[in-house]
């Protein structure tokens, strides 16, 4: 059998379930991916089948074999916080302040509608 690989767009890891639809039903199963091609699904990584849910009212059952699920334990890694910047290094010029050279390609174009709004709804305009 091909090797498959995961589904999910931008993703190269190698497929270990199948998500398999039935819209009848109202069901969606996670199966363990086996070499019998007569299984229609999609196939699926181990982090992006341990991630599915169902549609609201659907029932999701994942069936595949205890084993798999310890196989696709995500490695902890550990990252370092960054230093953070001193709040008046971070702070937005006051209207009719200038504003800072670093700041100036930042506030390029026009304020969404719906994010005008919300800055309107906050009192923030």
């Amino acid at each position: 059998m091909r090797q498959k690989f995961c589904a999910r767009a931008t993703c190269g890891e190698r497929a270990t379930a199948v998500l398999l639809i039935n819209a009848r039903e109202l069901s969606v199963q996670i199966v363990d991916i086996r070499e019998d091609p007569g299984v229609v699904g999609v196939a699926l990584c181990c982090a992006h089948a341990g991630g599915t849910v169902a549609p609201l009212g659907w029932t999701l059952a994942d069936l595949r074999s205890p084993a798999e699920a310890f196989e696709c334990e995500p490695e902890l890694v550990l990252v370092e916080a960054a230093p953070s910047e001193p709040p008046e290094a971070r702070r937005l010029p006051e209207r009719g302040e200038a504003v800072p050279e670093d700041m100036e390609d930042a506030a390029v174009g026009e304020v969404p509608p719906l994010l005008s709004r919300a800055f309107r709804a906050a009192g923030l305009d």
